[in-house]
């Protein structure tokens, strides 16, 4: 089975380091992709917003040590997740987000890919 998605985009914040309740630290991440088409000689602009969450413990060390500041272009290559929770009015949101976590996973700086994390054992590069 395959479950992949590749984005090329910009972030549309500071990268953030975050942490579970048993210490694990993970780094999250806005990106924007977009599209265009034209309508009547005019060009319209479509954004798309994704949630990425980082795994990878040599990725989020690599982040700790850096900010991916807003505007940065990146590219990500993860896992399609769909997730949902319940909020205070007990009303169910869904949302999807890319998990950088696995094998074959990776967030690259496309600004700057002489300052890219080295790939981890098992990892592609």
């Amino acid at each position: 089975m395959l479950n992949k998605a590749q984005l090329i985009g910009f972030t549309g914040a500071d990268s953030e380091i975050r942490t579970t309740q048993k210490g694990k630290a993970y780094a999250v991440l806005r990106v924007a992709t977009s599209r265009y088409s034209k309508k009547e000689g005019e060009r319209q602009d479509f954004t798309t917003w994704h949630q990425v969450e980082v795994w990878s413990p040599g990725t989020v060390k690599w982040l700790e040590g850096r900010v991916l500041a807003k505007g940065s272009k990146v590219y990500v290559e993860g896992e399609i997740r769909n997730e949902r929770y319940t909020d205070k009015d007990g009303k169910e949101h869904y949302f999807t987000k890319i998990v950088v976590a696995g094998p074959g996973h990776e967030l690259k700086s496309l600004d700057r890919p002489e300052a890219n994390p080295e790939p981890e054992p098992g990892e592609a590069g």
